[in-house]
């Protein structure tokens, strides 16, 4: 029995660690430490979700109070403290423009691997460019690669996933045709195939919006990197 126990709790703190390691840390300056669900950084604010509470309230915290995050996938964000003591009122943004000639990798040029990065990096970029005029335009197109993104990666995982089902629906009625499962003058077997067939409709249909999406969503990641480094 006590064998029992301490490999349940073996796997349960395992399973604990797991979740963990799947979502994102916050680090406040006040010592808190919180797992959350990061959803927007930007110049001046954080918003998140309590890991445990995902379809909770949405929560907005100033920059100034955190020192870093860490992200589920090793990436760490550090904010430096003297940036945040000098700013003087909170609409103040943590991030100064500097001038074009500087050596700031982020105020040169920019290379298509740039947008492929998360939304908040893309909106950073944004507001570290020089040329205050261009920003709207670029937050436009960052807006329009972010909702393309998302529909890109859920008509692929529809397409796949009906793609699944009807290959498995196929190859179930091949062997019970195999077999002579179906009488055919009631027309069961017929009915039986139809299912693979509606699914199969189903993920070449989504394959074909995904691939649209796809070849806009590189149409409009050109376009920022254009923009941005004319």
């Amino acid at each position: 029995m006590k064998s029992i126990k301490f490999v349940l709790f073996v796997l349960f703190t395992a399973l604990i660690h797991i979740c963990a390691l799947s979502q994102d840390t916050i680090l406040f300056k006040d010592k808190q430490r919180i797992i959350a669900i990061v959803k927007e950084v930007s110049p001046t604010e954080v918003q998140y979700k309590k890991a445990e509470m995902p379809d909770g309230p949405m929560y907005i915290v100033s920059k100034r109070d955190i020192e870093k995050i860490i992200y589920k996938n090793g990436y760490t964000e550090t904010f430096q403290s003297s940036v945040a003591a000098s700013e003087p009122a909170p609409s103040t943004q943590v991030f100064t423009v500097q001038s074009a000639t500087t050596l700031d990798p982020y105020l040169s040029k920019i290379t298509y691997s740039d947008t492929k990065k998360r939304y908040y990096h893309m909106t950073s970029l944004i507001d570290r460019h020089p040329d205050q005029s261009r920003r709207e335009s670029l937050t436009t197109l960052a807006s329009s690669i972010k909702s393309l993104k998302r529909h890109q990666n859920g008509t692929r995982t529809g397409a796949i996933a009906f793609g699944g089902v009807a290959l498995a629906g196929a190859a179930v009625y091949g062997l019970l045709s195999s077999v002579g499962a179906f009488d055919y003058p009631s027309g069961d077997g017929a009915l039986f195939a139809a299912s693979p067939l509606v699914f199969g409709t189903a993920a070449v249909i989504l394959g074909s919006v995904s691939v649209a999406v796809t070849i806009n969503l590189k149409k409009k990641r050109h376009e920022f990197v254009n923009l941005y480094n004319q």
